[in-house]
């Protein structure tokens, strides 16, 4: 009786007619995490991707694009921008976001998708994205011009510390002593909820140091040299947390170690922008010249995601030296090395599981977010321009109807 009763309840339960999907066909589909399709067909449902395949079927009333001789791709992830859809800032991020901003309208029409912002000053002529930052706030976010409801994937983004450069031994006891202090703290904390007490609060000096042990979400390290490196590691050893190194160019020969404990490195492939050290070698001790490095840290089993010269769009004039040269950057990785498939994964895949995203971005596959790129070539060729950019399966935007790029000949 209760079977006949539920089917016939669910004989008048009207059934809501499908949303209509969008097909792209017939480009070369990148996906990121498997081989290259020639001639693919990506669909899109809603803000989700349904299929990817070669010469898939179309779903009856689809609309259909095609793209035929262009690249279809993810779009890509920036692991650190600065100013890039926020306005000036208190420190609260999501409360700051201006999806009409120009830096974020310059970085979407260059393919960036995905983004983590970083609450710090963004150097436009002169000065050093060093990565040397502690305590910064960030926020993840999408590049949905226009479109503000759409814009906030999660606050805070990452942790952000730097290993002290300055008065080395000094400062090394006393950041032991404050990761030591933060666990005795952490313990505490414990030990007062299993009692049912008050928790203590921590003391303002051991605040970034808690939230690093807490580990509710990685931790970026500024650490350069082998030194840093090894330093950051010990501590890491000790007090365990998600660990990702920025910019530690001269540490290669630590590559296999930093493999096997599955933490990634955050790279530039052209090494350092102003360098105002005149005395440091041309190579490192392993031989290497910078554009060489991404591939050194890759072949020995590194995780690497690739970082512009420098994290912020500036319309000053200093093309290919900002966060919309991202894919040249990548290309750069090429020549120095670096497998063409790494290397797009540098840029999508890869930062998106830094930020822990990559259930949702960075990749095209089944369910996850429609956020695709259409390109007139292979993105790591200089002459290729984003034809159309999707966020969450709507068109965001359309470059025939941008005054930014539109006007660029397609060779």
């Amino acid at each position: 009786m209760t079977s006949l009763l539920l089917v016939l309840y669910l004989a008048q339960v009207p059934v809501l007619p499908q949303r209509p999907a969008t097909a792209i066909v017939g480009g070369t589909v990148i996906t990121a995490v498997g081989p290259m399709l020639s001639r693919g067909t990506v669909i899109i449902r809603g803000s989700r991707i349904e299929a990817v395949g070669s010469e898939l079927p179309v779903p009856a009333g689809s609309t259909v694009l095609d793209a035929t001789g262009k690249y279809v791709m993810p779009g890509w992830v920036a692991i650190e921008a600065s100013g890039v859809g926020v306005a000036a800032t208190d420190g609260n991020i999501a409360d700051s976001l201006d999806p009409y901003q120009l830096g974020l309208r310059v970085a979407l029409a260059n393919g960036i998708t995905t983004a983590n912002v970083i609450d710090v000053p963004f150097f436009g002529i002169f000065g050093e994205d060093t990565g040397a930052i502690s305590g910064a706030n960030s926020a993840v976010i999408k590049l949905t011009q226009g479109d503000l409801d759409s814009m906030l994937i999660r606050e805070p983004g990452l942790n952000y510390f730097a290993i002290p450069t300055r008065q080395v031994e000094l400062n090394l006891a006393r950041l032991r002593e404050s990761f030591r202090k933060a666990s005795e703290h952490l313990k505490a904390v414990r030990e007062a909820e299993t009692k049912k007490l008050q928790p203590p609060r921590a003391p303002p000096e051991l605040t970034l140091y808690v939230t690093i042990l807490e580990n509710q979400r990685p931790t970026v390290v500024a650490a350069q040299t082998v030194e840093q490196v090894l330093d950051i590691l010990a501590i890491h050893e000790k007090y365990p947390f998600d660990l990702i190194l920025s910019r530690p160019y001269q540490a290669v020969r630590l590559a296999r170690d930093l493999a096997a404990r599955r933490i990634p490195v955050l790279l530039k492939a052209r090494g350092p922008d102003f360098d105002f050290d005149l005395t440091r070698p041309i190579q490192d001790e392993q031989g290497l010249i910078p554009i060489r490095i991404p591939a050194a840290f890759a072949a020995l089993g590194v995780q690497v995601s690739i970082l512009p010269l420098r994290r912020g769009v500036s319309v000053d004039g200093l093309a290919g030296r900002d966060l919309t040269a991202l894919a040249m950057e990548a290309a750069f990785a090429v020549r120095g090395g670096l497998d063409e498939e790494l290397a797009i994964q540098a840029i999508t895949i890869e930062p998106a599981r830094v930020l822990g995203i990559a259930d949702r971005v960075g990749s095209l596959e089944k369910g996850k977010d429609a956020d695709i790129l259409i390109l007139t070539r292979h993105p790591l060729d200089f002459r290729s321009l984003v034809e159309r950019a999707y966020i969450n399966g709507k068109l965001y935007y359309e470059r025939e109807k941008s005054p930014l790029l539109r006007d660029i000949p397609v060779r």
